[in-house]
């Protein structure tokens, strides 16, 4: 329980500490990790959702050609 409670205190006089043009600078930091963290999930699902299009295209053509 002590621990936790200097954990806390320590969190919350560091945070009281820094200027307003660092807090902002923290926040703009989490911002962007959440916005390339976004663009990266994007990015994968294109990637497989392209990936199985061409899977399903290349099997539609390689059981059509078996049945000529």
């Amino acid at each position: 329980m002590k621990k936790q409670l200097l954990c806390i205190t320590l969190s919350s006089v560091l945070l009281i500490g820094c200027s307003a043009q660092e807090k902002q600078g923290i926040k703009d930091g989490f911002t962007e990790i959440g916005h390339t963290t976004r663009d990266v999930t994007r990015a994968t699902g294109h990637f497989f959702r392209d990936t199985t299009k061409d899977v399903i295209s290349n099997a539609k053509e390689a059981t059509s050609s078996e049945e000529e």
